[in-house]
């Protein structure tokens, strides 16, 4: 939180006021002092005292254009902070708009850079090329060389993002040749972006191999952090080019580099990418043991000190380790029971961070209770019955906030242990093993098929690990991870079926955000159970609806039912955690209904709930 107002700037406030009616005038020191202190006034003032000044004072000749720069400025970070980007970009854009002859103060570069960074968030990357160009055109190109660094990588990324990959290549040659006369230790740092532009977007595959020979013809001179970029990058593309051998040589010169290169800002999560490709290529190479040595590398460095995506990436790694070095599943499940004792205790620990800070509240409105009891009973004795009365009453009310305080804080802490137990339950451990196990046994019959249902289970195990990290997801990412599982289900039942999605008052690709695996295991139970032992193809139809608070979500299937042998109609553990968890968030039960108890001629399933849903993934 800000800090109060302080006195002075009280003062100040009530001074702008009235300075109409006075006619009088703040010096320039008095609005720089205001411009100092703005950080700590309370937010909901920063706008009147700002656009006060602007209004009042600013709009006078004898101000200098630096103090209008600055309360522009200082407008658009007031509407940044607030998060309403289309504000903010349009007073950055009058701050810079006030720097005429150079950028003088790292201030000034601050306001290009807010500027370049607003505009990028809204996507509007034809003004960012502006922003960039007009940054250029200020700069001083004896002196100014970090800022021209920054200048070209501007243009560079906004002419990537309108896919303008030409015109991005000639920003980075301009900026090689100013390094050339002017920075040579930023020439590394320049070829390497040259090189993946070539490579990737020009598809210049050969000049992007000459570009970083330059860069390695001076190896001894670079820093380990170039040597670790320069040799990474040539490893990637010689292994996307099938020579392993040339990439596996880069990936240990970059692992040796990445050794020494203590001074990196992510020092963990570097090696751990350079581990992560040498295991790969041994895989490649069909070199098993050396790919287990390198990979158990990666989780020497702590499963908890990796990013997500190497979390990931190793995981792939073990997949394919595990397949087709024939080590089979323990290492696998060893390595998810890892990520997930780690997710677990990043989620308690939130949990119980969270009951603290409720604990520590309540104590402390229970402190407050006593001081007032202890007031109330020395009135008591100076007061007559009636006044007894009032008090006997107010301990009653105080007796039931109390009570109220302890239940609410027992639900909360219910509700977290809750959630906790759905994520534990989101992904099914059997289906994991049996999943591993068809894939064994499809090597040796049919390797093409199993490759692929090797890929597709790799990816629908990375959208549930991504999915299973927060509370709410977009409602595309939930059904694209329910669309891989039924087409991985298809390719490993006997049970053929078909599925449909419809929808209703939306799109497939409607901005909204639900919580994560709610619809999964009605469409395992339909799979699994459902369809097993019928003649006839199975059928899902999954339709959802938009309405005022909530999504309406029916799931049907024409399987056995709850009726025929062989289903007892009883919730799965799953399946009654998200029962319990859409009665607390929706006040609404979940409805199964066997289809032959309303018309005997059908058979089936049919399931109703409401799903809670917000239009942002922190709203």
């Amino acid at each position: 939180m800000r800090r109060s107002f302080p006195i002075i700037l009280c003062s100040v406030l009530c001074f702008l006021g009235c300075q109409q009616k006075k006619n009088e005038t703040l010096s320039i020191d008095e609005i720089h002092s205001i411009h100092q202190r703005i950080d700590s006034i309370s937010e909901d003032s920063v706008y009147p005292i700002l656009k006060n000044l602007e209004q009042t004072y600013l709009g006078e000749p004898s101000y200098p254009d630096s103090l209008r720069a600055e309360n522009q400025y200082l407008l658009g970070l007031h509407f940044k902070n607030k998060a309403q980007l289309d504000s903010a970009a349009t007073y950055f854009y009058n701050a810079i708009e006030y720097i005429k002859d150079s950028v003088a103060t790292d201030r000034q570069a601050a306001y290009f850079s807010s500027t370049y960074d607003t505009y990028a968030a809204l996507g509007l990357y034809a003004d960012c090329l502006t922003i960039g160009e007009k940054f250029e055109n200020l700069l001083n190109p004896e002196v100014d060389h970090k800022a021209y660094t920054w200048a070209y990588h501007w243009q560079k990324t906004a002419y990537l993002a309108r896919g303008k990959y030409k015109e991005a290549s000639e920003v980075v040659n301009k900026q090689i040749e100013h390094v050339r006369k002017n920075n040579k230790e930023d020439l590394p740092y320049a070829l390497n972006v040259l090189a993946e532009i070539k490579y990737y977007y020009l598809k210049d595959k050969k000049g992007a191999f000459e570009t970083l020979e330059e860069v390695l013809k001076n190896e001894d001179s670079l820093t380990f952090n170039f040597k670790q970029q320069t040799h990474t990058n040539y490893g990637v593309y010689q292994y996307f080019e099938g020579d392993f051998n040339k990439a596996l040589f880069h990936y240990l010169k970059a692992l040796e580099a990445g050794k020494q290169n203590l001074v990196h800002p992510d020092y963990t999560n570097a090696l751990a990418d350079n581990y992560n490709n040498i295991g790969e290529v041994y895989i490649d190479l069909k070199q098993y043991n050396m790919a287990r040595v390198y990979l158990d590398s990666v989780q020497n460095l702590g499963i908890q000190n990796l990013a997500r995506d190497r979390q990931k990436a190793l995981l792939n790694y073990e997949l394919r380790l595990a397949i087709e070095g024939g080590s089979g599943s323990q290492k696998i499940s060893s390595l998810m029971s890892q990520i997930y004792e780690y997710q677990d205790e990043v989620y308690e620990d939130k949990a119980e961070k969270e009951l603290t800070a409720l604990t520590k509240a309540n104590e402390k409105e229970k402190v407050l209770l006593l001081e007032k009891q202890a007031t109330e009973i020395k009135n008591i004795q100076l007061q007559n019955r009636s006044i007894l009365l009032l008090i006997s009453i107010a301990l009653l009310s105080i007796i039931g906030f109390l009570f109220y305080q302890s239940r609410r804080l027992k639900f909360e802490k219910q509700s977290l242990q809750n959630q906790q137990r759905l994520l534990r339950s989101q992904m099914n451990p059997h289906f994991t093993f049996n999943t591993l196990y068809a894939i064994q046994n499809q090597i040796k019959k049919e390797p093409e098929k199993a490759t692929n249902y090797l890929l597709k289970f790799s990816r629908l195990l990375r959208l549930f690990l991504e999915n299973s990290m927060g509370d709410y997801i977009a409602l595309e990412k939930e059904v694209e991870s329910l669309k891989k599982y039924m087409d991985l289900q298809l390719l490993r039942t006997s049970n053929p079926f078909e599925y449909k999605f419809h929808y209703e008052n939306m799109e497939e690709d409607e901005l909204v955000f639900i919580p994560p695996m709610l619809l999964q295991p009605f469409v395992e139970n339909s799979i699994e159970h459902g369809f097993s032992g019928i003649e006839r193809t199975g059928k899902i139809t999954i339709t959802l609806t938009l309405e005022d608070k909530f999504i309406s979500c029916v799931i049907e299937d024409n399987g056995k039912g709850l009726s025929q042998k062989g289903h007892n109609g009883k919730q799965s553990a799953s399946t009654q955690l998200i029962s319990n968890f859409l009665k607390k968030s929706t006040k609404r039960d979940l409805e199964i209904i066997d289809k032959g108890t309303i018309n005997p001629e059908e058979s089936g399933l049919l399931i109703r709930f409401l799903i809670p849903f917000k239009f942002t993934e922190h709203d």
